[in-house]
């Protein structure tokens, strides 16, 4: 693996994940070198006099390379069952279900805490390193073993006995400290390196935003004469644009979306796209996943057409009510759910993808946010929409602005894509060294650590 050199000899380890490993290695059996204990089943009330209650972990707080340690639920225990299943910064963590094997050293504990039944705390017991098992069992979750071990057609669970007969490859013990030193060194550096990639991907969208931000209020020509749009956040317009309320700009009213119970759900229905599916994607393109029975007055009124704007009524998961979405080329007739808003625009004075580009601006967004914010519950209805301040360019200018924006946004998105493709070049370099060094395909035991 580069510059990174095998061991002399080898030797076949006999199972199928593995292959082979160093002749110097041992196989042995997981329960023989490490201390096994399942959490305690949740306690929602005192048993005893003594009982008291207390922290603890369950399967969610433990990810991969991390335990989350901030605002724990508590249960109630006992002294013994303190005793028992009590753990501390340094003990090794696996999740019994769900994410069968997920694991990850507990490092940042500030209060007394035990386990639920579905985590495994593992100790060292001897001639053992759990630094070193933790990487190992991120390599034997790699592998797709976990899977087959506890037959996920089922409800996966990594029992104490399936743990406890797995078979490790066991280096000598201060080969295991520097195995898991190595890759405790190399592994932050191709971490730090991703959060920078990670990091300009957002920086490269907050500059895609303004940019297209001042386009739709601005314009793009600077020399322009422009003037006060007395509104603050807004600041000064190109003197030629308009800037009026968003009703003048539809063709028709507002249409708020179809309610329709479970039993009219068919598949041989009209295609009726959900919240999930509208605000998934900028511009709605892909058939929806479910039907509706609906009579032919019913989809006269609530079908969309290409260019109709869909608007978030309520704030879900979609940054706020008001997200916009845009309908694009649809195979076939589709209706849209009661959360949401269809608005049809005159569209011989306003291009429909102009529109769209305008309510995804910084200063749209923050106009409608402050809209929604004045109710208690984060929502916006069509009067607040009809009132909404909009910036209208003439036409042709607006189709010009469309084709600055669209080129913006496909300069962003080859970027974005070339860094993406560099972030997943370094995980699965940081999986494949991993993998190599647990299993001894490379000898890192005269690699110089700073």
């Amino acid at each position: 693996m580069g510059k990174y050199q095998g061991y002399e000899k080898y030797k076949y380890f006999g199972v199928e994940w593995l292959g082979d490993i160093p002749k110097h290695w041992i196989r042995s059996v997981f329960r023989y070198y490490f201390d096994i204990q399942l959490g305690k089943m949740l306690q929602n009330e005192p048993q005893s006099p003594n009982d008291y209650e207390i922290s603890y972990l369950k399967a969610i707080h433990v990810r991969w390379d991390k335990v989350d340690t901030d605002e724990l639920p508590k249960m109630w225990a006992s002294p013994r069952d303190r005793e028992k299943y009590y753990v501390k910064n340094g003990d090794l963590l696996i999740s019994e279900g769900g994410e069968v094997g997920r694991t990850a050293l507990l490092k940042e504990l500030q209060e007394d805490c035990i386990i639920q039944n579905a985590l495994h705390r593992v100790r060292p017991l001897k001639h053992s390193s759990v630094e070193y098992l933790n990487y190992l069992m991120r390599h034997i979750a790699d592998t797709g073993w976990f899977d087959i071990l506890c037959n996920k057609s089922t409800i996966a669970h990594l029992t104490s006995e399936k743990v406890g007969a797995l078979a490790l490859p066991l280096p000598p013990l201060d080969e295991q400290e520097k195995i898991a030193q190595f890759l405790d060194y190399k592994t932050k550096q191709i971490d730090e390196l991703i959060k920078k990639k990670e990091t300009l991907i957002e920086k490269l969208d907050e500059k895609r935003t303004a940019l297209i931000s001042h386009a739709v209020t601005k314009g793009l020509d600077p020399s322009v004469p422009m003037k006060d749009s007395g509104i603050d956040w807004l600041g000064k317009i190109p003197k030629h644009w308009n800037l009026l309320p968003f009703r003048r700009l539809m063709d028709g009213t507002t249409q708020n979306g179809l309610y329709k119970s479970k039993e009219f759900f068919n598949e041989s229905g009209t295609s009726f796209i959900q919240m999930g599916e509208a605000f998934a994607e900028p511009i709605i393109s892909k058939t929806a996943k479910d039907r509706i029975l609906i009579t032919p007055a019913e989809l006269e009124q609530w079908g969309l057409k290409k260019g109709d704007l869909i608007f978030a009524r309520r704030s879900l998961v979609f940054e706020g009510s008001g997200k916009c979405s845009i309908v694009g080329d649809l195979s076939e007739r589709h209706v849209y759910e009661s959360s949401m808003i269809r608005v049809r625009l005159k569209t011989e004075i306003l291009n429909p993808l102009f529109a769209f580009f305008y309510f995804g601006s910084s200063f749209s967004r923050g106009q409608i946010l402050s809209t929604t914010k004045q109710v208690t519950i984060s929502g916006i209805d069509s009067q607040q929409l009809k009132s909404l301040s909009f910036v209208l360019p003439p036409i042709e200018e607006q189709e010009k602005i469309i084709k600055f924006i669209q080129k913006t946004n496909q300069i962003n998105q080859k970027s974005t894509n070339q860094i993406r493709q560099v972030i997943e070049l370094l995980k699965e370099y940081r999986t494949s060294l991993i993998t190599n060094a647990v299993t001894g395909k490379i000898d890192v035991r005269e690699v110089a650590i700073p």
